[in-house]
């Protein structure tokens, strides 16, 4: 399956950047650079299971920015926070019976202002890795494998009690045949691989999982197109979810929306990072909207002939979004600090390749058919 992943990685080659001084949490003199040119963050970064301590560590570790990209004060862990000292045992996934609740009529629109894309504080500088309520709409798509098991391979967002905006390419196709069917949507989560998700004392409540009754992709989209046109698509959950401290909706854009090229714009998820492992925790990454025209002439080469419901972002290098987070939200923060999911991640050619933006499908561009098909499958 040819989709794109969200690299939450930092810089591993390339950027030639002056370190600045800074103190470790262990109150060492460092220097702030890339997490990747640290070789002690960057093994205890890489274990599985990434245990709680140690993201602990790694945030406070978290000294700046270098354009978009993180890094760290380089230092050694403390001693207890050693990996190999603790182990996590991984969380079953729960799948609740087969309920299905009625109608209600507030589901067939999406959350409304006031009431949706509000994050629990202004923390989107503070690095890679998410706090444990920090974009609570973040959801997990589970698939059925032919063996019975419950893999998760997409993500997307929660826009109101019953229903999550994905990609087209994440609900039908060849995802089908090469992964299973989606039968599950995961809401609250921040660990994948822990039973209770803890930040020292400050503990999430357990992740809903929720079975999907229906998916409804664009009508536009084909797997066979090379464009990936009309990639978006909706997913209705059999239950209503629960909104919690952990667990709330995005706002969606108008239809008038228009992303000018060079403007800020953010994807979270749990997606590949640059050492080829999915992230265990809840990442996130700064983004630019690309040149609308160059990435237009720089898709034709391979014969992607992208429209103007797409929207193009990144092109740094290693900065990008990659597989496993398909179906995510590009995101915008607006001036009154309300969240808005402006595009869905679709494709791109490779992952974090320089001068190679991805490409996203643009919300605004189908609020008339989220809408409709909202009120049509509330009935």
């Amino acid at each position: 399956m040819k989709c794109l992943i969200v690299i939450f990685g930092l810089t591993l080659l390339g950027k030639d950047t002056l370190s600045q001084s800074c103190r470790t949490p262990l109150g060492s003199q460092s220097n702030c650079i890339s997490l990747y040119d640290c070789p002690q963050l960057l093994s205890a970064f890489q274990q599985r299971p990434l245990l709680n301590n140690v993201v602990i560590f790694l945030k406070q570790s978290q000294c700046g920015f270098d354009g978009y990209t993180p890094k760290v004060c380089c230092g050694p862990l403390p001693p207890q926070t050693n990996p190999s000292q603790t182990t996590s045992r991984p969380r079953p996934a729960q799948v609740p019976d087969g309920t299905v609740d009625g109608s209600v009529q507030e589901d067939s629109y999406p959350a409304p202002r006031g009431s949706c894309g509000i994050d629990n504080g202004d923390r989107i500088f503070g690095g890679q890795i998410t706090d444990l309520d920090e974009f609570p709409w973040m959801s997990l798509l589970g698939y059925r494998t032919k063996s019975g098991k419950l893999t998760y391979q997409c993500g997307g967002v929660l826009i109101n009690h019953r229903y999550v905006l994905t990609a087209a390419h994440c609900v039908t196709g060849e995802i089908e045949t090469a992964v299973g069917k989606l039968a599950t949507v995961r809401l609250g989560e921040y660990n994948t691989q822990t039973d209770v998700d803890c930040l020292g004392n400050d503990c999430a409540d357990p992740p809903q999982e929720l079975l999907v009754q229906a998916a409804y992709p664009n009508p536009g989209f084909s797997d066979k197109k090379t464009n990936r046109e009309d990639d978006i698509a909706l997913v209705r959950m059999a239950t209503r979810a629960r909104y919690t401290g952990f667990v709330q909706p995005i706002c969606l854009p108008d239809s008038s929306q228009r992303l000018s090229s060079g403007s800020s714009v953010y994807v979270a998820g749990w997606g590949k990072t640059l050492n080829g492992k999915s992230s265990q925790v809840k990442l996130k990454l700064g983004l630019p909207i690309y040149d609308k025209q160059d990435c237009v002439s720089k898709y034709n080469t391979l014969n992607a002939r992208l429209t103007d419901k797409q929207i193009c972002a990144g092109g740094v290098f290693a900065e990008d979004a990659c597989k496993g987070d398909s179906g995510g939200p590009l995101m915008q923060r607006t001036p009154s600090g309300v969240w808005e999911s402006v595009a869905v991640v679709s494709f791109g050619y490779g992952c974090g390749r320089d001068g190679w933006p991805g490409v996203y499908t643009s919300v605004s561009s189908y609020m008339d058919w989220i809408q409709n098909t909202m009120r049509n499958t509330n009935s």
